[in-house]
């Protein structure tokens, strides 16, 4: 989207994104309610026919799912891999590929340019041994260096997440 379309919005268009962003089920009555508190005496039809003028023009593209943790597990790490450079590089990122694809609580597995070679994504029960730990020991002898951060999902877009998938 251009930043035109953004320029183009009026101040009712952009309370309406707000609102919608932090709760895309928000009802156009309870919008209307919002604005007419902030100054803008708009009714909720107004509100139902600006919704779906910004969806025709593309500045709302769709609405996510917010998922809670179901698993009730919610502590995640990552792994910044940086690997030796090497002629068999490509078969190396596929084995660490395969070992970290039969773990259960592997989450995502991706390779990049720059700095660093793969990251890794594992979900950490605390009841389990350290996982990321043991991944980096069994590949010591193939990386330069490594990094293990923790994560704090708060929400996960499903919609743009499926995009990864494709």
């Amino acid at each position: 989207m251009s930043d035109d379309m953004w320029s183009d919005l009026d101040k009712v268009d952009q309370k309406i994104i707000e609102i919608l962003n932090n709760n895309a089920r928000t009802p156009s009555k309870e919008i209307a309610s919002e604005l007419k508190k902030s100054g803008h005496d708009v009714s909720d039809r107004t509100i139902r026919k600006r919704i779906e003028r910004l969806e025709k023009s593309g500045i709302i593209k769709g609405y996510k799912a917010v998922l809670t943790d179901v698993s009730g597990i919610n502590e995640y790490q990552t792994i910044l891999m940086k690997l030796k450079p090497s002629k068999s590089l490509d078969s190396i990122k596929d084995s660490i590929k395969e070992f970290i694809t039969k773990l259960d609580n592997y989450l995502l597995i991706a390779n990049m340019d720059g700095e660093w070679n793969m990251l890794v994504m594992i979900q950490v029960d605390s009841g389990k041994s350290n996982t990321a730990q043991k991944i980096v020991e069994k590949f010591s002898d193939e990386l330069i260096d490594y990094r293990i951060n923790v994560v704090d999902i708060k929400d996960v877009n499903i919609l743009n997440m499926s995009l990864l998938l494709l």
